[in-house]
């Protein structure tokens, strides 16, 4: 795996408040809950990657990114079917963070995965701070194969903070 190609596609996807240093991005490769499913090109570049976890009793889409000149080849859509298909016999729920609709980006996401199978919850969510110099994400989560109620979906928020952000609630 080239972990270096991965994070460039990362570092130009998402916001440094969205993903972790470089430095302890790679450190997670050694998290053996922590996977990266890796779409190539024909020439073996890579074009895209979903990060995901398998944790006890669920799995959490953490970053799907597709580099910027594939974008719009529906390689994102390959992507999320190809692990749909393989991991939803795995655990009850797959979980994602998106952010409120209230831009037209965040609604084209939410619109991407409600496309896929995915649910958008009503309840807020904070997605703790993935660098010490950034602040909580106020946010909202979406699962897969149903909706989920905020009182059902404590026990996944508990082993997702503490899996994933170091966190307790």
């Amino acid at each position: 795996m080239n972990f270096d190609e991965i994070f460039k596609i990362m570092d130009e996807s998402f916001p440094n408040s969205e993903i972790r240093t470089y430095e302890e991005q790679k450190k997670l490769l050694n998290n053996d809950k922590y996977n990266i499913y890796i779409e190539n090109d024909n020439s073996g570049a890579i074009v895209g990657f979903l990060a995901y976890w398998i944790l006890k009793n669920c799995i959490f889409f953490e970053h799907l990114a597709v580099s910027k000149n594939s974008r719009g080849k529906g390689i994102g859509t390959k992507i999320i079917e190809f692990n749909l298909k393989n991991l939803k016999n795995i655990r009850e729920f797959i979980f994602l963070e998106v952010e409120p609709p209230i831009s037209e980006i965040s609604k084209k996401r939410i619109n991407f995965y409600k496309r896929l199978g995915f649910n958008l919850n009503k309840f807020f969510y904070e997605q703790p701070p993935l660098r010490k110099t950034e602040k909580s994400q106020h946010l909202l989560i979406m699962s897969y194969p149903t909706l989920i109620d905020e009182k059902t979906f404590i026990d996944y928020k508990r082993e997702i903070y503490d899996n994933i952000y170091g966190a307790k609630i």
